[in-house]
């Protein structure tokens, strides 16, 4: 069972545990007080026949004046026994409801009559001079009983009442029970969106598109990895393929190594990009901050590149602020700021010209990095930093690119709490702009 329906389940149960229960409890007391009061009469009619002055003197008339009294002003059923059993005075009703042997007093119980009314059969011995009666008292339970029938109607009512105002939320749970992986483009109901089950429902279809752009992102991203890694791998397999069906000679052999060799190179740089975004994602990469230096880090990054740029006549220009301090991790710093420089160098043609800075902007520090190169076209701008996305694939696969370094800069970038941005029009050159907050306290 999943943990979904898991807690569907124990949420039902939980609730009906407490209709249940509060039912229950509520029925349990009014019971009780019922019978109490049942009882409460029955102290009553005893406490009647022991204090009547006239009892001792005139025994057998002030029991019946106490029989008629309990059956027209109280509702009890009574009869007045010798402790032998032999009776002194009974109400012709007793006869009717109670057949069954004297109860030895004193005693409580209920008795059922057989048209089915329930009463409380109490009996008391009395002392009356030097003779002992038993006082026999029914008190009827019919109006407790109807009290008790009308209290379940009510819980009933209030019960369906209940079900009826959570039915939005059944409706709710079956909903979101629909809704699996392959139907990530259902939504729940909302039939009234101003109360708090429709608000409820809202955040929860929120959360589903979240969920289903997160989806098709994650099956987006595992097909261009799969055609990523099968391009290479494929390369591969048609060379060695091609090379075995015929001789070959020392030479072929030693370029089809190379060639073989290129393509690894290849599978390995696009493997570790691939890990280094699942680090990001997961957070594992993230290590206690230290303070950089962005202008020595940049210079330093700078100096690495510098033969490639000299080796298509770029110039390679540096503004480096000094003493520009931020919390973080160089070693990710570095790759971000290679990665960018290394686009400038590639995508720059002979003859042009690179600017980084370092500097400090509107209680910001600013790290750029503007070529002169083929530049971006608008329509590829929003979509530079999507993983696997090139503007020129042919081009991109010919010089080594994988699609992933802006989205690994990127993913750094915001890791370290700042934004990168790119500014670029075709043939204008491109602008790599990484802007973080200035916090002057580091070191």
């Amino acid at each position: 069972m999943s943990i979904r329906r898991r807690l569907t389940l124990w949420n039902a149960i939980a609730f009906a545990t407490v209709l249940v229960g509060f039912a229950g409890l509520v029925y349990l007391l009014a019971s009780r007080a019922l019978w109490q009061q049942a009882n409460r009469t029955a102290d009553t009619g005893f406490r009647l026949v022991e204090t009547d002055p006239r009892l001792m003197t005139d025994t057998d008339v002030r029991v019946r004046y106490w029989l008629d009294e309990f059956d027209e002003h109280m509702g009890i059923v009574a009869g007045v026994y010798r402790v032998d059993g032999s009776s002194v005075a009974v109400h012709p009703e007793l006869v009717r409801h109670f057949t069954g042997p004297l109860p030895t007093p004193p005693s409580r119980s209920t008795h059922t009559d057989k048209s089915g009314d329930r009463w409380v059969a109490a009996s008391k011995s009395v002392q009356v001079g030097q003779q002992e009666l038993v006082v026999l008292l029914l008190v009827p339970l019919r109006e407790a009983d109807a009290e008790l029938a009308l209290l379940i109607r009510v819980l009933a009512v209030a019960y369906l009442l209940a079900r009826a105002a959570l039915a939005p939320v059944d409706t709710l749970r079956r909903s979101a029970e629909e809704i699996t992986v392959n139907r990530l483009h259902e939504r729940l109901p909302i039939p009234n969106p101003n109360d708090e089950l429709g608000r409820l429902a809202t955040t929860v279809n929120a959360m589903i598109g979240r969920l289903e752009q997160s989806f098709a992102e994650m099956k987006r991203f595992t097909a261009d990895a799969s055609h990523e890694l099968r391009t290479p791998l494929t390369s591969i397999r048609v060379e060695s393929e091609a090379t075995l069906e015929r001789p070959a000679t020392v030479d072929e052999y030693r370029a089809l190594v190379g060639s073989i060799l290129e393509e690894c190179g290849r599978l390995t740089r696009l493997t570790d990009q691939l890990l280094s975004l699942a680090r990001e994602d997961a957070g594992i990469s993230q290590h206690e901050p230290v303070p950089v230096d962005l202008g020595e880090l940049v210079g330093a990054v700078t100096e690495v590149l510098r033969p490639l740029a000299e080796v298509k006549r770029l110039a390679l220009v540096t503004d480096l602020a000094e003493g520009v301090l931020i919390p973080g991790n160089p070693i990710r710093l570095r790759q971000v700021v290679m990665n960018l420089i290394d686009n400038a160098v590639k995508y720059t043609p002979e003859g042009g010209s690179i600017r980084v800075t370092v500097k400090r902007a509107n209680s910001q520090v600013v790290v750029s990095v503007a070529d002169t190169g083929e530049g971006i076209p608008a329509e590829h701008l929003s979509r530079v930093f999507d993983r696997f996305y090139r503007v020129d694939k042919a081009r991109s696969r010919e010089i080594g690119g994988t699609g992933l370094g802006l989205s690994i800069a990127r993913s750094v970038v915001v890791a370290h709490g700042g934004v990168i941005e790119l500014s670029s029009e075709a043939g204008g050159g491109t602008t790599a702009t990484m802007t973080f907050p200035d916090d002057t306290s580091v070191g």
